[in-house]
């Protein structure tokens, strides 16, 4: 009897079957990313997703993965710009570094938009800074 050695992955939020899709890059190469967060130093309740903010909203435009997985920005322009949004406006710039065991991540607007899925172990406020202004 084959024993399986890849133990099931656990994000930090249920996700639909079969999501991330194969088109997420795991986030082991590394790269900084940008969040909008209401506080600094941010709480993990800035890394919550919409679906779970909002569990039995709607969301047009946007697959139930997306609305599962965390919005940052792959440069700090773009994710200041989205913070002159009316929903968004008073949030702070929080940088975190994504490296092996963050997670799966895809870019999934422009300009550098993209969502991030969690994993369940990653520290994520021992990953953050805040953004000079």
């Amino acid at each position: 009897m084959p024993v399986n050695c890849n133990p099931p992955v656990n994000y930090r939020e249920a996700l639909p079957e079969g999501y991330p899709a194969s088109e997420s890059a795991d986030t082991s190469a590394g790269l900084v990313a940008f969040r909008l967060v209401t506080s600094l130093p941010p709480t993990v309740g800035d890394f919550d997703s919409q679906r779970r903010l909002h569990p039995g909203r709607h969301f047009r435009g946007i697959s139930e993965c997306q609305a599962c997985g965390v919005s940052v920005f792959t440069k700090v322009e773009d994710c200041r710009m989205a913070g002159k949004l009316p929903a968004l406006r008073g949030k702070q710039v929080c940088r975190v570094r994504l490296m092996a065991g963050a997670g799966r991540i895809q870019q999934t607007g422009k300009p550098s938009h993209h969502t991030w899925w969690p994993l369940a172990d990653f520290d994520i406020l021992g990953q953050c800074e805040q953004e000079a202004a």
